[in-house]
């Protein structure tokens, strides 16, 4: 039997009410009310707070009895979102109720709904008369009205390389009605020729297909293409040249999996993807504040014992998981398995862990990587309390040699990334040992010491034959003023730096010298929702992102000409916060990914938003095929 009814409303002013009725036939006394939210609770009434960990509550009625048939209504004022509104990830999520003995109590929570809704945003029909099926859209292409007909789809080849590709696309092409590995039907042959790497060169003529190219990866690029063609024209092929190669060097991909644990099998899909619109690159973000999710051979009980959290659990219900234990970690099979996928659809797996802030989770697990004896409490921009580890404690300086050994072992990309984003201002003021620390080194500012703790890093990577990549904060000052810091931008130039928080912020990072990857949250994170209807999923803090919004993006626009070969390529991210269930990843996704994959690989310039959209529409389609769904455009 359900006991007690939960209604959450955002009311005219947006405020965030929170109605509790109890339909069974007794007093509810003492009720606590456990929830998640996205922004944060700035004040309430008909509630007081009893614990908060970053946006994690639990709260008491003020009146705190509950009789039967009785409602009572919690009101919260939430931070301001940027838009002024909030949509359907901005309600407690996770919610469950306890009663004075601390037992679950039986709770149906309702949708959330809103007293002035903003309705759904509705899209123009797309014209599909003219269209070029190929994205992302080749560099040159000449195919003619004449085909290669081929009305079984199949597809055979006596060439090792191009077989090696077709097995890594085989079950993909299989859903799609297109054959690979047959012995009849088109014949694909290869002819390596001097070329950039993933370049590629196919020649259709009326009795078979012939690719060009250098590498594997141009193999396969070729193949996607190949196949995007056979779907469009129901297996025949039209005659004539496709010559192409990418823009960018780096064409990735991000997806945090600490906030929420995603499974091999669900990150394998993204990957599918990604490989499907000729993108090279996953950042796996494995720590943050809510979880350490990589298992490491150096601290066996790290991932075990952060990856999990529950009510009764070391790490709180936090981002809607609820009152039972759920999550996971990866273990080393799982990297070697991913790893081995990624390689085959020519993607390389760079992991990141998120240090020396967003560590709440590990310092749970391991205190010692703290000083304990500090007389001040810092707060991040997500609500956690002393979430930064301390670099002047030996504890620290043999935790990061082991696990950044591990990790070197563990993946064989060249890059480590290593976080160093959103130190709050205050993390270190308070530590005795670490204010001896600086006196003895010489280094007069919290920025400096930032610098120096990154260069220890890059020099333990580099022992270890890896590359150190971290966000813009590890080179820069911080772009947005949210009570965080930074680097005074002297750490080694060979690390690779991700501009996350503004498009000038790549633009500042190449005049400095770095290598950098463009990845700012106005074009990029696909975690932001899509525009401002109460109908949407996603937070809005850097902007609304339309996928037309996004194919409008010119990267180099704002990047002096004599620093472009500085910027090494483009990156889109998913964060987890508001990915309370799995089936909300394919709209945030898609079709953004695709739309962000025409401008990593194609020119400057490549067709417009109106010769675009026929062939993401037709690229949709074939996603839907694949399982996925997609959000307007």
């Amino acid at each position: 039997m359900i006991s007690i009814i939960i209604t959450p409303k955002f009311n005219k002013e947006n405020i965030l009410s929170i109605n509790l009725k109890n339909q069974n036939k007794k007093i509810y006394r003492n009720i606590k009310i456990c929830f998640s939210l996205v922004y944060s609770i700035k004040s309430l009434e008909g509630a007081i707070i009893l614990r908060q960990v970053g946006r994690y509550y639990e709260l008491n009625l003020k009146d705190k009895d509950l009789h039967y048939n009785q409602s009572k209504t919690i009101s919260i004022k939430l931070q301001t979102s940027r838009i002024g509104s909030y949509n359907l990830s901005c309600g407690p999520e996770g919610i469950f109720l306890l009663d004075e003995y601390q037992n679950l109590i039986n709770s149906r929570l309702k949708k959330l709904s809103f007293d002035k809704p903003i309705k759904k945003r509705e899209y123009e029909t797309i014209n599909t008369q003219t269209i070029i099926p190929i994205l992302p859209e080749p560099l040159k292409i000449n195919l003619s009205k004449e085909f290669l007909k081929n009305p079984d789809k199949y597809f055979f080849t006596q060439n090792r390389e191009i077989k090696k590709a077709f097995a890594s696309v085989k079950i993909t092409a299989s859903t799609l009605g297109i054959n690979l590995n047959s012995h009849r039907g088109v014949e694909i042959n290869f002819i390596k020729t001097n070329m950039e790497k993933d370049a590629y060169k196919i020649i259709i003529n009326s009795l078979k297909v012939e690719i060009f190219s250098a590498s594997y990866g141009g193999i396969f690029y070729a193949l996607i293409s190949i196949i995007q063609l056979s779907h469009f024209y129901s297996g025949d092929l039209p005659i004539g040249i496709i010559e192409d190669k990418p823009k960018f060097h780096w064409r990735g991909m991000h997806l945090d999996c600490s906030r929420q644990f995603h499974s091999i099998k669900i990150i394998k899909r993204l990957l599918t993807y990604m490989s499907l619109f000729k993108l090279n690159r996953f950042h796996w973000h494995l720590t943050d504040n809510e979880a350490w999710r990589l298992d490491l051979k150096s601290f066996p009980n790290l991932a075990k014992q952060s990856s999990y959290r529950g009510y009764k659990e070391i790490i709180p219900p936090v981002y809607g998981t609820g009152y039972y234990k759920s999550g996971g970690y990866y273990s080393k099979k799982d990297v070697q398995d991913l790893i081995s996928f990624a390689k085959n659809l020519n993607i390389e797996i760079m992991p990141e862990i998120d240090l020396p802030a967003h560590s709440w989770a590990l310092l749970q697990v391991m205190p010692q990587l703290y000083d304990h004896t500090s007389n001040s409490e810092s707060e991040d921009v997500g609500n956690y309390k002393n979430n930064t580890i301390n670099p002047a404690l030996n504890e620290t300086l043999e935790f990061l040699d082991k696990v950044l050994f591990d990790i070197s072992e563990l993946f064989s990309y060249n890059i480590i990334h290593v976080g160093v984003d959103e130190r709050p201002k205050t993390a270190w003021e308070g530590s005795p040992i670490l204010k001896e620390f600086m006196k003895k080194n010489k280094i007069e500012t919290f920025d400096e010491l930032q610098d120096f703790y990154m260069n220890r890093i890059i020099e333990i990577n580099k022992k270890n034959s890896k590359r150190t990549a971290a966000w813009n904060e590890a080179a820069l000052p911080p772009y947005n003023d949210i009570d965080s810091a930074g680097g005074a931008g002297n750490i080694d130039k060979n690390c690779l730096i991700f501009a996350w928080e503004h498009n000038d912020v790549s633009a500042a990072s190449v005049k400095k010298g770095f290598q950098t990857i463009m990845c700012p949250g106005s074009k990029t994170y696909f975690d932001m929702a899509y525009n401002s209807s109460t109908d949407e999923r996603g937070i809005c803090w850097a902007a609304t992102i339309e996928a037309s919004e996004i194919h409008s993006w010119n990267p180099l626009a704002n990047i002096q000409t004599k620093f472009h070969d500085l910027i090494l390529g483009v990156q889109g991210q998913l964060w987890s916060e508001t990915l309370t269930d799995s089936s909300y990843i394919d709209e945030m996704i898609n079709p953004r990914l695709a739309t962000l994959a025409e401008v990593a690989w194609s020119s400057e310039k490549r067709r417009n938003w109106k010769d675009f959209k026929p062939t993401l529409l037709h690229n949709m389609k074939l996603l839907t095929k694949l399982g996925w769904k997609y959000h307007g455009f």
